[in-house]
């Protein structure tokens, strides 16, 4: 699938508004009457995509704002007074309002633009970082992580939709790739920052590096970010018209299936981000420094994955990725529930988690493309649902394998049903679509 000239085209999603039905394989008439309606309402634009690796880490800032403080949590702990688990509702609240402020944010980008948005959102992040930093009790931590959260997702859901208004065709799914493999750097990235930070300062410290980084985020998008959205293309800005662009997406049957894949996915490899510490380190006598490993390595495992995926995407399509990411992440997950149940040790289980974080490379890139690719009559609002759906359900699933024991046994179940489940979706959507 090449991509048409940029120059010569309208800036939509992948292609223009009334071809996007009769180009998708699913062939839904809700496409077909979604896009209908929004034919001709955006113009020839010259907007080019923003650079991309300061685009990437605004899309990627929650590993970074999250990863990089845990290793300081008894600290926090100890300063200001609580329990661990009083601390832990810190991180807990910014991915809840992380989740949430996709939801909220995407639609709004729709009818305003999405830099006034993204700047907004990278300038309240720097101030609630330093919110964070001065913090005298855990209230006022959890209080200003909420607005850390809702700030960092309002960047992120613009960006996204950035994207989509920007590039066409296997050049959108590239895009999409490189940003997921710059990303998947963060969860590796971003616990070494934290402890670097710990040796020369306090908890308190590595907020500031946030709230830094938040200020360099908006110079880059001052300097260096035009807007995407031509003011022709914007709806209105009220409950109604964001209710009714969120309604127009949901009508969709396969932006449905795609989100639903997502979802289930999603809470599967959470599953593994939640457990796989307490798995190798209390079941398996791991040492930190040794599950620091595991995860790097599984981690790495990611961004080659995600490489590969940009240079296979043009020749083989992103619904084929798709598939195929769900059935190695589903044969993964199954490997780890079967060397748990045979007791064969942490190796065989190491191996198949990172054969589905391997998997993960294409399904999350792949993902993004095709609800984007679907959602096109509202790149912001499928951006946000997308985003805030998969993102929201999933880190309310995180808990489930811990519920089920935290073993290696319950991480595996909770990884190849979900998986497989999505898997399910995926098949079923797609020969539907194609008999429609």
């Amino acid at each position: 699938m090449a991509d048409p000239p940029r120059a010569s085209g309208p800036s939509w999603g992948h292609h223009p508004p009334a071809a996007v039905a009769l180009s998708d394989r699913s062939g839904a008439r809700s496409v077909a009457r979604v896009t209908t309606e929004h034919a001709g309402t955006r113009p020839t634009t010259g907007a080019v995509l923003p650079p991309i690796v300061p685009l990437a880490l605004i899309v990627g800032v929650s590993p970074f704002a999250t990863d990089m403080y845990i290793p300081a949590l008894p600290a926090i702990a100890r300063e200001l007074g609580t329990t661990p688990g009083v601390v832990q509702l810190s991180l807990t609240a910014f991915l809840v309002a992380f989740a949430v402020g996709q939801l909220l944010a995407g639609p709004v980008s729709d009818g305003i633009g999405r830099r006034p948005l993204m700047l907004v959102g990278t300038t309240a992040f720097a101030l609630a970082s330093v919110g964070c930093s001065v913090a005298p009790d855990v209230g006022t931590l959890v209080a200003a992580r909420v607005l850390q959260g809702l700030a960092g997702a309002a960047a992120a859901v613009a960006g996204r939709a950035m994207v989509s208004d920007t590039t066409t065709g296997a050049r959108t799914a590239k895009v999409f790739g490189t940003l997921a493999a710059i990303n998947a750097l963060g969860p590796v990235v971003a616990p070494l920052a934290g402890g670097a930070v710990l040796t020369v300062g306090s908890w308190r410290l590595m907020f500031v590096v946030l709230a830094v980084l938040g200020v360099g985020f908006a110079a880059a998008v001052v300097l260096r970010f035009g807007e995407t959205l031509p003011p022709a293309s914007r709806g209105g800005t009220g409950f109604r018209d964001n209710g009714r662009r969120i309604r127009d997406l949901l009508a969709i049957g396969r932006f449905r299936a795609y989100v639903l894949t997502g979802v289930l996915s999603t809470i599967g490899f959470f599953a593994y981000i939640a457990t796989s510490s307490f798995v190798f380190q209390r079941q398996y006598g791991f040492s930190e420094q040794l599950y620091t490993l595991v995860f790097a390595t599984n981690a790495t495992m990611m961004v080659v994955t995600t490489l590969v995926f940009r240079r296979v995407v043009g020749r083989v399509s992103e619904d084929t990725l798709l598939t195929v990411g769900l059935l190695v992440g589903t044969v993964g997950s199954t490997v780890v529930l079967v060397a748990a149940l045979a007791g064969a040790g942490p190796v065989p289980v190491w191996c198949g988690l990172a054969v589905v974080t391997g998997a993960w490379g294409f399904v999350l890139p792949a993902a993004m493309t095709r609800t984007q690719h679907v959602g096109a009559a509202h790149p912001g609002t499928a951006a946000a649902l997308q985003g805030g759906l998969t993102f929201g359900l999933g880190g309310l699933g995180t808990p489930l394998a811990g519920a089920l024991g935290g073993t290696a046994l319950a991480m595996g179940g909770v990884m190849a049903v979900l998986i497989a489940a999505a898997l399910v979706v995926q098949v079923v959507a797609t020969r539907r679509g194609r008999n429609t």
